[in-house]
């Protein structure tokens, strides 16, 4: 399944980049975020598993994975992975309207 962020959002929040021995553990657990996201990889893989439907997808440099939000997932990095999530923000309302 390709997934493609809405043509609207606008960059937001980046987290830091984290490899297996600084990943928060919360990432390695069941979250969700309440906002699209991009896991991006500049080095290894990271295995992004959603639960429900059940999909996966792994991440690799170049190969981002689009994170749908509200949807529960998880992530499993390589030995290797150096990765940080790049968040987005729906634009806000149009001041002059």
């Amino acid at each position: 399944m390709e997934r493609e962020l809405p043509a609207d959002v606008l960059p937001g929040r980046r987290t830091p980049t984290f490899s297996i021995a600084t990943v928060p553990p919360g990432l390695l657990r069941a979250h969700h975020t309440t906002v699209w996201a991009r896991l991006e990889v500049e080095a290894g893989s990271v295995v992004f598993h959603e639960s429900e439907p059940p999909w996966q997808a792994t991440a690799s440099p170049g190969n981002p994975v689009i994170i749908v939000p509200e949807r529960i997932h998880h992530i499993e990095p390589s030995d290797d992975a150096c990765f940080a999530v790049q968040f987005f923000d729906l634009p806000g309302p149009n001041p002059g309207a």
